[in-house]
């Protein structure tokens, strides 16, 4: 079975009796679910990439599931990664047991026990940014990787999708895209005027 991962959100803003959170960055709330379909695997590197626009670009029959779609999304900066902590051994991390590196949840900008984050080099990732897109990468030990398409609204709640990655920086999303879910581009400001309707003709 294909392990999937998905973005829910977003959280409500904590209330004065919670402790805060001093890594997580404040904004909309990403929480990654991982699963895993192999016996002893666990989490390697969970890295996420932002963009600022996304077209579609074709879409197909999904089988039961409905629609599929692929998206163009564009910009691409790497915004926030994590890798199991370097043990003595490639193939085990510091440890005696994967269990200990088989999360089954990250929070955008918390670093899990047993891991080490890359990217930043200092300090928590930049708050989840509206109107923006961002594709969560999930890679095991295994090496089954999985991915999430996730836009995060204006108001901040997130939409996310499955996601498979195509040419470039496009990936075949699943399923039903809402119809909000791109960005559609203003007219151009250099568009020819339309002639008026009493020009004569040629």
């Amino acid at each position: 079975m294909y392990a999937k991962h998905s973005a829910q959100g977003p959280a409500a803003s904590p209330t004065p009796s919670q402790s805060a959170d001093a890594t997580a960055p404040p904004g909309p709330e990403a929480k990654i679910q991982i699963s895993y379909s192999q016996p002893n695997d666990f989490l390697n590197t969970l890295s996420m990439t932002k963009y600022s626009g996304a077209t579609v670009l074709a879409t197909s029959p999904a089988g039961s599931n409905g629609t599929a779609s692929v998206v163009r999304f564009d910009g691409g900066a790497p915004t926030w990664q994590i890798k199991v902590e370097p043990g003595m051994f490639s193939e085990m991390p510091l440890g005696s047991s994967a269990k200990n590196y088989a999360v089954s949840e990250v929070k955008y900008g918390t670093v899990p026990p047993h891991f080490v984050q890359i990217v930043p080099d200092l300090g928590p990732p930049e708050p989840l940014e509206p109107d923006h897109f961002y594709i969560f990468s999930v890679t095991r030990k295994s090496g089954s990787i999985s991915y999430d398409a996730v836009k995060v609204n204006v108001d901040g709640s997130l939409t996310a999708y499955e996601a498979d990655p195509r040419a470039g920086s496009s990936f075949r999303l699943c399923c039903n895209l809402s119809s909000d879910f791109t960005i559609v581009a203003p007219p151009s400001a250099v568009e020819a005027p339309a002639s008026p309707p009493d020009a004569p003709g040629p």
